[in-house]
Parts: C-alpha cells; sequence; structure tokens
C-alpha cells in the first residue's frame, strides 16, 4: 500500500470511528511503501493508527538514551496572557480547562510509563530571547522549543535550530505522520527544508484559527427565516451575504446621534479582518515554487486584487455595518470591549479566533451563538478557507544547543504522536464541542468546514517587505488603493524573499 493510498484509508477510518479531528493530506507529498499488519493496523515502518485501540502509535528505534528528562521550553502568562502554553507541563494555571489538564498529565504519563523520560514544561516570559541566549551561550538547558512561528522564523534565520528534514532528525521525526499538520508543513518548508512546523502537539493553531460567531436570538428576531448553517452547506455564505444581513441590523441604538461601540451592529471586527478575509478568500499573499519550493508572490493577478480592494472598501464603509476594535476611544481594553458587543447582544457576527470563543464563557447573559467558517468571497468559490492567525501559532523547533539531538528528535516525535491519542481529542471533541459550543450544527461547521481546511500563509508569518501589514496600514490610513502599495512595496517583498532563500539554502 503507497503512503498516499494508507492516509486516505485511514481518513476514512477516522471519520467512521469518529475519534478525532483528521490531521492527515492525502494530495501531496512524496509516495513510499507501507503496510498493513496482520494485527490489524493500518500505517507503515514508522507508525499509524490501531482500530483495536482506537489509537495512533509510533515505531521508533531502540531507546538507547541515558537522560531522563525532557525540557520543553514553552510561553507563559507573565506579558503574553492569552496565547500561553497549557499542553506541555501541569498544575500551572488554575484557568486551565481540567479536562485539558488531565489530557496532559496523561500524555506525560504515558511518555514516562513507555521510556521512563519526564517531560518539563519550562516557563519563559520570552521563548524567542530565552532559547537564543541558550543557543549562543550553548548552556543546553532545553531539548525543544515551541516559540509564536514569527519567532520561529527569526531562529531559523539566525542557524539556530536544526532542519527537521536533515539527518538524522528523520530517523526519528516523520512529518508525513498524521500527528503532524501535512497543511502547515508544506507552507512553511523553504527549499525543502522544514526548520519548524506544528501539528497536534499544540493546540495553539486551533485556538488562533478564526472563524465567525453569530447570535441566535438576534438572526432569528431579524431574519426568521435564513438558516445560516444551511447556507453554509449550500455554499452560499458568502461576504455579500454578511454584509447583507449586518447592514439590516446595524443601527444607532443609544440616540446619541453618533455610532459608537454602545450601539447595534452587524459585525464586531477590527483591521486584522482585512487580511484574514482576504484568505478566506482561497487567495493568498506568498504561494511556493512548486519546482524549487522557494517563496513567492501570489498577490498581484487580477482576482487577488479585486478580493483585496473589495474587502478593504467594504471594511472602510463608516457606520454601516461593522466596528473595529482598532477604532475605539476611552475605553482600556479594545479587545475586550470588541468581545463586550458581541457578548452583550450587541452584534449579530464576530469574527473571532477560538481564543475569544472561550472567552464567551464569561458571558453569562449571552444570547445563544453559533459557529460558522469564515465567508467565500462570492459563491463561485469553491470551498471555504480558515485562515490561521499563524504568528500566534507556535512552532516546534529543536535548537542547536540541545545536549542530545537525536534524544530530542526521538522525544519529539513520541510526544507529537502521544498528544494525538490524549491532548487533540480532549480540546476539539470535549472543550470545544462539548463546552464552548451551543448545537450539532455548530460541531459540523467544524467538522466539515473549518479545521479540515486551515490555512498558513508565508506571507503573515515572514512578511517579506511588509506584505502582511499592507492591509493593516490600508485600513488604518482609509485607503483601498491595493494596487499602488503593492507596486510600491513590490522591490522590499522580492528583496526578502531572495534573503531568506539565500540563508536557507546556505544553511546546513
Amino acid at each position: 500500500m503507497t503512503s498516499r493510498k494508507f492516509f486516505v484509508v485511514l481518513t476514512c477510518l477516522l471519520l467512521s470511528l469518529t475519534f478525532a479531528l483528521g490531521a492527515c493530506n492525502t494530495s501531496s507529498g512524496d509516495e513510499t511503501s507501507g503496510s498493513t499488519s496482520t494485527t490489524g493496523r493500518i500505517g507503515n515502518e514508522h507508525g499509524g493508527f490501531d482500530p483495536a485501540t482506537n489509537r495512533y502509535y509510533v515505531n521508533m528505534p531502540a531507546f538507547n538514551f541515558d537522560k531522563k528528562e525532557f525540557n520543553v521550553l514553552v510561553l507563559d502568562n507573565t506579558r503574553e496572557t492569552t496565547y500561553y502554553s497549557e499542553e506541555v507541563g501541569v498544575d500551572k494555571y488554575e484557568t486551565t480547562d481540567e479536562v485539558l489538564e488531565d489530557a496532559v498529565r496523561n500524555r506525560n504519563n504515558k511518555v514516562f510509563e513507555d521510556y521512563g523520560v519526564t517531560i518539563n514544561a519550562v516557563y519563559a516570559a520570552n521563548v524567542f530571547e530565552d532559547l537564543s541566549k541558550d543557543v549562543k551561550a550553548n548552556t543546553g538547558a532545553y531539548d525543544m522549543a515551541m516559540p509564536f512561528l514569527y519567532q520561529c522564523v527569526n531562529l531559523a534565520q539566525s542557524g539556530d535550530i536544526y532542519d527537521l528534514r536533515s539527518d538524522p532528525f528523520n530517523k526519528y521525526i516523520d512529518l508525513e505522520m498524521p500527528w503532524w499538520d501535512q497543511n502547515a508543513t508544506a507552507s512553511l518548508s523553504i527549499d525543502n527544508k522544514v526548520f519548524f512546523t506544528t501539528g497536534d502537539i499544540s493546540i495553539m493553531q486551533k485556538i488562533v484559527s478564526v472563524a465567525v460567531t453569530f447570535n441566535k436570538d438576534m438572526l432569528k428576531d431579524n431574519f426568521p427565516d435564513v438558516n445560516l448553517y444551511q447556507e453554509v452547506r449550500d455554499g452560499k455564505w458568502t461576504l455579500d451575504r454578511m454584509i447583507e444581513l449586518s447592514k439590516q441590523v446595524t443601527k444607532d441604538y443609544t440616540g446619541e446621534g453618533e455610532m459608537t461601540y454602545k450601539d447595534i451592529w452587524g459585525l464586531s471586527g477590527s483591521y486584522g479582518d482585512a487580511s484574514m478575509m482576504y484568505l478566506a478568500s482561497g487567495e493568498k499573499l506568498i504561494t511556493k515554487d512548486e519546482n524549487t519550493d522557494y517563496p513567492i508572490l501570489a498577490i498581484g493577478n487580477e482576482r487577488s486584487l479585486n478580493v483585496a480592494k473589495k474587502i478593504l472598501e467594504e471594511l472602510q464603509r463608516k457606520n454601516e455595518w461593522v466596528i473595529h476594535a482598532n477604532e475605539f476611544r476611552d475605553v482600556s481594553d479594545i479587545w475586550k470591549t470588541s468581545l463586550d458587543i458581541f457578548g452583550e447582544n450587541r452584534a449579530l457576527f464576530r469574527t473571532s479566533a477560538f481564543s475569544a470563543i472561550k472567552k464567551l464563557r464569561n458571558y453569562t447573559d449571552n444570547s445563544d451563538f453559533g459557529v460558522i467558517p469564515m465567508p467565500k468571497f462570492d459563491a463561485d468559490q469553491e470551498k471555504y478557507y480558515t485562515p490561521c492567525a499563524a504568528t500566534l501559532a507556535y512552532g516546534v523547533v529543536i535548537p542547536k544547543s540541545a545536549p542530545d539531538p537525536e534524544f530530542s528528535a526521538f522525544m519529539t516525535e513520541v510526544m507529537a504522536c502521544e498528544a494525538k491519542n490524549y491532548i487533540t481529542n480532549a480540546y476539539y471533541e470535549t472543550i470545544l464541542k462539548s463546552r464552548d459550543l451551543k448545537d450539532e450544527e455548530s460541531e459540523e461547521m467544524l467538522d466539515k468546514y473549518i479545521f479540515n481546511n486551515v490555512v498558513y500563509d508565508l506571507g503573515i508569518i515572514y512578511n517579506f517587505g511588509n506584505v502582511s501589514s499592507m492591509f493593516n496600514t490600508l485600513m488604518s490610513s482609509g485607503n483601498s488603493d491595493i494596487v499602488s502599495t503593492l507596486d510600491a512595496n513590490r522591490d522590499a517583498i522580492e528583496a526578502a524573499i531572495d534573503q531568506v532563500v539565500q540563508q536557507y539554502q546556505d544553511s546546513q
């Protein structure tokens, strides 16, 4: 059985068992030999899925390491109060969901039972700073680290982390295994080198993926015949539809004559929606040359410019349908105020990362809400795309100061596999579906339309020549001239791409 056929079979099996969110990509990758064992396991020589136990498994070389502790550098909540790590260590935060805490503990215990190795979360206010110091001093304090993806970029460019596809790391880490995010790896590689990627080892890429919440009571009161779930299924949930519904509910609720965050809005959003809606259209800022695996500028063709221009124009229509958190004045926390608008029943829609959806628990008087994907640009668009605000997702890196890089690779793979067995299921099935979502239709949206097509864009992560900053800059200035802005930045973008490619070519 080829590797590609193996993953097709595995995907079908996972769907039938409803075990967990599938994470394999059947449409790309080199084909290698695989097998189905006589015990009923489906996989290849590296690992796979065992239907008898309903668990993933990894086949590793014999454990021949002296180390008994695996030290993972992760982010704490000293500075970052939302996007801090809860998936490596336990007994750190009282606010961590109990089911997630139990899942992490069980994963860590399973690794200890199998290999006699204790997983230690080493917390830092800034993972990038601490890891950079460790590499420069070669103190070897960390076996693996999980910085934000934008920080992984700097570590890779500085030559501080290993290529996970190189020898000997590829002896232990198989990035085609279903516990690694195939979309992420395909998007993040440059020159066929993967210095960082993500997958089930972290829940952050799901937490920072963007969807749309809608207020069910507001929808019912204003549009009793509208079923947004069905519109998603029928492929009719589009940007124009969001705007149409939003305009009809937006009104001066306070009667003060000036629209503010205290009024009723169609959409509570931010300037960042411009780039997220652009990615939801199926367009990208940066893509890759399929022959060289080098980044190339994607925005610039006719459709991409038309999409960008319309999104910018519509989002800049003052007081018509959308309010942006970036424009709030005289508030202590613009992001909390933005969430308040939706949580206090003053917005029909909100573009929300799943971190914000968790925070909706705090609004006890909040009307029932549903979750749907980001809208298509138009009905002709083939599928829905879920943009990942990837700068705030974690990447997995092995630093060049790691005391035993092979031990790091071994444990990283084991940790990732067991995270899929324990942590993904706890977060996705129990926390998201059973606690944060309100109905089966929203669960269907998650399975079929949101997490099955997450988009990672190198332009967002690397911001070559400020390519991703263009949208925020245009939003801030009230300008929708994407063509002139792109022309002004094109040379800088392409020069930045060339510089990164050269650095990756020179890396060993």
